[in-house]
């Protein structure tokens, strides 16, 4: 039989590679996964296009794989170009995140801007649209996102990590690759970053980044003293039926990021009320 459909190769965790699975299979691309380490194993025969989604020894590698003529997209010279470029964050300001999907030819897209919230070090919780933006300063990053996607000639989905102050909107960080910032777009967009990645690396039209609801809220949970992560589904699937659970089967070591969840919804202080109970409940801060 004739293949018809692109092979995609990706290098990757088991985590990332995991969310591509389901639009991979959605989308009848076959999906080759490759740790950073297996490089020299890929041959140009096997895939029509990989994806690097790790930024460790991203420019190693991309430029490896391009010497042996296969077609790397975010390419070496865009991975060459961010790293580069920024680390400019600044104390007290609103911090935000504007995903990117630009194909090849230069068609692109942004989702919402999320608004990212962090307890410590650890990022906690993102609301989508970002509620301390006006309209106005959502299109400012919205734009600045895009134009620095195209300056830097960027392919697939990208993270651009702003910091807010007042009407001034800086980039503090960019990430070539799907990142934690757009999880809310499995469950709260049309399309979401992983399917969008895909899309964009094989050149097709992009997808609808359009939000599913007036509000999205993502939060983190980590590994709290109740390792067992399948128990809460009781209390929480019976109290908040909307809820969606994402757990990435870790080791369960304290303190280790576990998954996330997701709810949408119009009435954002209900939201966030849900998603800071569920976490508190999942990490064993709360029984009831």
């Amino acid at each position: 039989m004739n293949k018809t459909f692109p092979t995609v190769g990706i290098i990757a965790d088991g985590l990332m590679t995991g969310m591509f699975k389901s639009p991979a299979n959605s989308l009848g691309i076959e999906l080759l996964s490759f740790d950073a380490k297996d490089v020299g194993q890929i041959n140009i025969q096997e895939c029509d296009v990989v994806t690097i989604a790790d930024q460790s020894n991203s420019l190693i590698i991309a430029k490896k794989l391009e010497a042996d003529g296969i077609t790397v997209r975010p390419s070496f010279s865009a991975i060459s170009a961010a790293s580069d470029k920024f680390n400019s964050a600044v104390d007290q300001v609103v911090q935000i995140c504007v995903m990117v999907g630009r194909s090849p030819h230069g068609q692109a897209t942004t989702w919402a801007p999320t608004q990212v919230f962090r307890n410590t070090s650890k990022w906690t919780m993102s609301i989508s649209p970002a509620p301390q933006l006006s309209n106005a300063l959502q299109e400012k990053a919205q734009k600045l996102a895009m134009d620095l996607s195209a300056q830097l000639g960027a392919v697939g989905v990208i993270a651009v990590e702003m910091s807010v102050k007042d009407d001034n909107v800086s980039v503090v960080n960019v990430n070539l690759q799907p990142d934690s910032s757009g999880n809310w777009t499995v469950d709260g967009s049309v399309t979401n970053q992983y399917e969008q990645h895909l899309r964009a690396i094989l050149d097709l039209p992009l997808g609808d980044p359009s939000m599913t609801a007036t509000h999205v809220v993502t939060g983190n949970f980590y590994c709290g003293d109740k390792p067992n992560m399948y128990r809460p589904y009781l209390h929480l699937m019976a109290r908040t039926p909307a809820l969606k659970f994402h757990q990435y089967k870790n080791s369960g070591e304290a303190g280790e990021l576990m998954g996330h969840i997701t709810l949408a919804g119009e009435e954002l202080p209900k939201i966030i009320e849900e998603i800071e109970h569920a976490l508190q409940y999942l990490q064993g801060e709360i029984d009831e």
